[in-house]
């Protein structure tokens, strides 16, 4: 059985199978046993993406187990292992990178045929579920490996969802001093057993300033922005969550960066090693990260998630495969339609039908300049260099 993305908003449960072979010695067939849905994988959903190719098997924070019986962790990505970033330890800006659930087939299925460099065992104590946290907690390793973090420093966070609270949770656990920013006041009463059991701050808001290291862990620009204001002379900034698009910052806010003698250190995504050094932290914190997981889920309820967990305001989601249902119908889950009405529909004097009339194409010598939004669209998979070679990878 396998969740499969065949359009914007179509995530169809099929059962045939018969095509998972393996046909490279680099590759093995393994079984899944739990994935996350991570937001990516429902902005997949929801919006596609100029790499995207359907069909595919979206998710990529996932544990299998291979034919011996033995659990893995699995780096998402396949790296080409001769480019200058993948020969300086940095293959998570490979140029020609391959993401599982992403250019090939992911975890949401029962089988996942993934590159055998790929997958990191895992020590029996460690439950599955919390496996799943492998791939944030590397990414929150590599944020804190660009920062001269020492005990004692102040960190603020901005974001309390599933990504700033790990972030969180690592600082505490380097002797820091974090403080979680979330504005939106439910997910503060959903978050608070976890803050609780750890011990870490948060607040809607702050007036304190001269923080040591500021650690953006949401896409809000405003946040990036406050973040900015609130560092230190010499203070360290992660820019750790792209922020949304086509928003202005005030150059005088950027001047801060510059009278301040602070550094902006760019992240994005982690390493193998990122993941291989996440283990421990795991074992350790095992309990608090199960306060993170939001539900633990049969695979064929993924299609009705998928809202929810774009809407950004629920924890982790954990699909355990142990727990599917062979014999539950078939379903598809689809974005909302538009009714199609049409302009003469509309009433005559009606603002929206004087808009829709109005509207004219775009003149023949103004379309090589009217480039379409989406091929503005950044791959979050790939570094900014391999933009210079898209139109002749085209699907």
């Amino acid at each position: 059985m396998k969740m499969v993305l065949t359009g914007l908003g179509r995530l169809e449960i099929q059962t045939d199978d018969r095509d998972m072979k393996v046909s490279d010695d680099a590759l093995v067939l393994t079984d899944v046993l739990c994935c996350a849905v991570c937001r990516t994988d429902a902005k997949m959903w929801e919006q596609g993406h100029r790499d995207l190719v359907f069909p595919r098997v979206l998710g990529h924070e996932m544990v299998v187990r291979d034919e011996t019986g033995k659990r893995f962790m699995v780096w998402p990505g396949k790296s080409c292992g001769v480019c200058v970033f993948c020969r300086t330890g940095k293959e998570n800006l490979c140029e020609h990178m391959k993401i599982s659930g992403f250019h090939t087939d992911g975890g949401f299925a029962h089988k996942a045929l993934l590159p055998k460099d790929s997958l990191i065992p895992l020590p029996d104590a460690l439950p599955s579920p919390i496996a799943c946290f492998a791939e944030p907690v590397g990414c929150v390793i590599n944020a804190f490996e660009k920062l001269p973090a020492k005990t004692g420093d102040r960190v603020l966070v901005y974001g309390g969802g599933t990504m700033g609270l790990i972030t969180a949770l690592y600082a505490l656990d380097l002797g820091l001093i974090p403080l979680v920013i979330e504005k939106n006041e439910p997910k503060i009463r959903k978050i608070a057993p976890f803050l609780s059991a750890s011990g870490i701050s948060c607040a809607k808001d702050t007036h304190e300033s001269e923080f040591d290291l500021i650690i953006n862990a949401c896409a809000d620009y405003k946040a990036f922005c406050q973040g900015i204001a609130k560092i230190c002379k010499g203070g360290h900034l992660a820019f750790f969550s792209g922020i949304s698009k086509n928003e202005q910052i005030e150059t005088n806010l950027l001047n801060l960066i510059h009278y301040r003698e602070a550094v902006v250190s760019g992240v994005y995504g982690m390493t193998r090693d990122h993941m291989q050094k996440a283990l421990p932290f795991m074992e350790t914190r095992a309990g608090l990260l199960e306060l993170l997981i939001e539900d633990t889920l049969a695979p064929e309820t993924t299609p009705a998630i998928m809202p929810k967990v774009l809407s950004g305001n629920y924890l982790k989601y954990i699909l355990d495969f142990s727990l599917s249902n062979p014999s539950a119908p078939v379903s598809v889950k689809t974005l909302p339609s538009s009714p199609g009405l049409k302009p003469e529909d509309l009433p005559s004097q009606s603002l929206c039908r004087t808009v829709l009339e109005s509207i004219a194409p775009v003149p023949e010598d103004l379309l090589p300049a009217a480039t379409p939004g989406w091929m503005k669209k950044p791959n979050p998979w790939a570094p900014w260099a391999a933009w210079k070679t898209w139109p002749s990878a085209w699907p």
